[in-house]
């Protein structure tokens, strides 16, 4: 099953039942850790939490003892003091209205300047109601009806989802692959535009596929959309994420047209784990003209006003001194090498696409030769677990699945084991 069709079940059935508690303990059972105990450096990771009675959306798909391994989602606790600032907030027990803080947008602003190495002026800087939320409403601000928005597939669905949903027209780029890596079709890019195309939506970091695209590709794109009237709406929702000590580029840093025609939507949600807490992002728009705009746009839908654990939030991520988050990384590093060392010494016919940023495994499965349904069911039916179905993700998704590895080692592994009895008992290589 698709995830936006996932989800689309879950608001039908009103998505207001508790998941079972043995449901996610079978599941936990299976996962208990079998080699050495969890060391004291690692962060608490190893640690499984129990999600029963969370209203788990992710586990709330698992009911039958499966691994969830789809919605990008970690299975660790929030950082520690963002709890904190939390719990703090809530000991006040006042939540009246409440204003923005000048601090939120300082925090921000110092966050992409020593994360990033982009020195955004503050008043480029606005609130955004989450990052999807917030790219509807730059394709209802900047797009009419029928407009066409280009896409780089395989790429987040939700991005055409939206597109579709309100009228628009999703054009589709798709990424080249080759040699195990993915790049821009620039040259395919100018082919495709024509009068009608508004708007290009970039996914930097690139999800599923992991990529952290560097300054040249990003300053090439920024002068072809320039030239031909575009905006660039740049989803920088995984740039937090950036591994190997690689370091994430915001779009609007790289050229003066970049900043004239990009705007960007980021927030701590993915690495910090605050996905619950809607509403935790914010948006970087240089132009004036276009913030203007805008931002005019979420105040005319009431979409300006964030919640005070919203604030808090963010204010406590991005003010701590990032000993959690490298952590984090180390971890998340760790499960990569994991599953890349997994398939290299099991000829399984999958192929991990080495990510650069985040959480997410884009993994190639077509040296199975099967289909997606029959891919898919292998997963979901036999090896019980639960991947992003690749083919959801449009063209060039097909014969991949995405893996969702922000979870304990343990979890992981019996998830691989599974996969490994699975694809042997089943004599397909």
């Amino acid at each position: 099953m698709k995830r936006r069709s996932f989800i689309k079940g879950m608001a039908a059935a009103g998505a207001s039942a508790l998941i079972p508690a043995g449901t996610v303990g079978a599941v936990l059972t299976a996962c208990k850790p079998s080699g050495p105990a969890a060391s004291a450096t690692s962060g608490g990771f190893d640690d499984i939490v129990d999600r029963a009675g969370t209203w788990s959306i992710k586990y709330g798909r698992a009911t039958d003892g499966e691994i969830p391994m789809w919605i990008a989602d970690m299975d660790f606790k929030t950082d520690p003091f963002v709890s904190a600032a939390l719990r703090k907030r809530l000991d006040r027990d006042v939540l009246g209205y409440t204003s923005t803080p000048d601090t939120f947008f300082d925090a921000i602003a110092a966050w992409e300047e020593s994360v990033h190495g982009y020195k955004a002026d503050r008043e480029w800087i606005g609130y955004a109601p989450g990052v999807i939320t917030a790219i509807n409403q730059a394709y209802l601000t900047f797009t009419e009806p029928g407009d066409k928005i280009i896409v780089q597939p395989p790429v987040y669905d939700h991005f055409r989802l939206y597109i579709e949903r309100l009228g628009r027209v999703a054009v589709d780029n798709p990424l080249i692959f080759e040699d195990g890596r993915y790049r821009m079709d620039l040259e395919g890019l100018e082919r495709i535009i024509d009068d009608k195309t508004k708007a290009l939506v970039l996914c930097n970091p690139h999800n599923p596929c992991g990529i952290l695209w560097d300054r040249e590709t990003l300053e090439a794109l920024a002068a072809i959309c320039e030239r031909h009237g575009i905006i660039v709406i740049s989803d920088e929702i995984h740039g937090d994420l950036a591994l190997y000590g690689r370091r994430h580029t915001p779009f609007c840093s790289v050229s003066d047209a970049a900043a004239r025609i990009g705007m960007i939507f980021a927030g701590p949600t993915k690495a910090f784990n605050l996905a619950g807490l809607s509403g935790t992002a914010y948006c970087i728009i240089p132009d004036k003209d276009k913030r203007e705009k805008y931002l005019a746009t979420l105040r005319n839908a009431k979409l300006n006003e964030p919640s005070i654990m919203t604030l808090e939030a963010v204010i406590a991520a991005y003010r701590e001194d990032r000993t959690w988050l490298d952590s984090l990384k180390d971890y998340i590093e760790g499960n990569i090498s994991r599953v890349e060392s997994f398939f290299a010494e099991n000829n399984l016919g999958f192929k991990p696409i080495h990510p650069q940023a985040s959480f997410l495994v884009w993994l190639d499965c077509r040296g199975l030769g099967l289909p997606q349904d029959k891919l898919m069911d292998l997963f979901l039916s036999k090896a019980k677990v639960i991947p992003s179905d690749g083919s959801s993700y449009g063209p060039g998704g097909e014969g991949f699945v995405r893996l969702n590895v922000g979870c304990p080692a343990s979890i992981l592994d019996e998830a691989l084991s599974r996969i490994r009895t699975t694809i042997t008992a089943a004599s397909l290589l």
